[in-house]
């Protein structure tokens, strides 16, 4: 079996596209390392998102009702901190959007007094392909959480004809609901994608390897 190893990016080309999009991304690299001509798998990298289990603890919900350009997302739920096990900052999902929140504030602290999402920008919210929306407090308006893949090796079974891609993502948990980073444990999901030769343009492996 022939395997080649430690690839560190596979370029395709985008929706659409074809080769000719990717050969002018190539003699664009220097000055434009990035394009919507090409799809772009690397690692180190992020590669898809995942839906995690931490809204499980608390099934927190829509406290009030909120904008498109609400920064501070107030959330109700089963038990006393329903934010008490999510993480310090990352990605939620309510309804068909998806918002990247920098940080929790909890009931103790908040203007609300309940648990918030606090979120930085309005270009937080509505991210990852998703668009900002208001949205109806109840519930049913419940919260999700968001996981990003991690790319953690990718390599090319000639024999096979396909690129396998492994990723991972962190699950963070806090059985004793602390806020911060108090009593986590971590659990990892490892994925591994095949990408078919025929839909990758061309590939890098890592510094001084052949």
């Amino acid at each position: 079996m022939t395997v080649i190893k430690n690839i560190s990016k596979l370029v395709v080309p985008a929706y659409n596209k074809g080769p000719k999009d990717v050969v002018d991304y190539i003699n664009a690299q220097a000055w434009a390392p990035t394009s919507a001509d090409v799809g772009l798998i690397q690692n180190p990298g992020d590669f898809g998102s995942y839906v995690g289990i931490n809204q499980v603890l608390g099934e927190p919900y829509l406290q009030a009702t909120i904008l498109a350009t609400t920064l501070a997302i107030p959330v109700q739920g089963g038990v006393a901190k329903p934010l008490g096990n999510w993480s310090a900052a990352g990605y939620a999902l309510i309804g068909a959007e998806v918002f990247y929140y920098s940080a929790i504030d909890p009931a103790a602290t908040s203007a609300s007094g309940y648990d918030e999402f606090t979120i930085a920008s309005t270009a937080d919210r509505g991210v990852l392909g998703t668009t900002a929306a208001g949205h109806t407090a109840a519930a049913s308006a419940t919260f999700m959480q968001i996981l990003i893949g991690a790319t953690t090796k990718i390599e090319y079974n000639k024999d096979l004809g396909v690129f396998n891609i492994w990723t991972k993502t962190t699950e963070q948990m806090d059985a004793t609901f602390f806020y911060g980073n108090n009593g986590w444990t971590y659990e990892y999901n490892t994925y591994l994608l095949p990408c078919p030769e025929d839909v990758v343009t061309f590939f890098e492996t890592a510094p001084g390897v052949n």
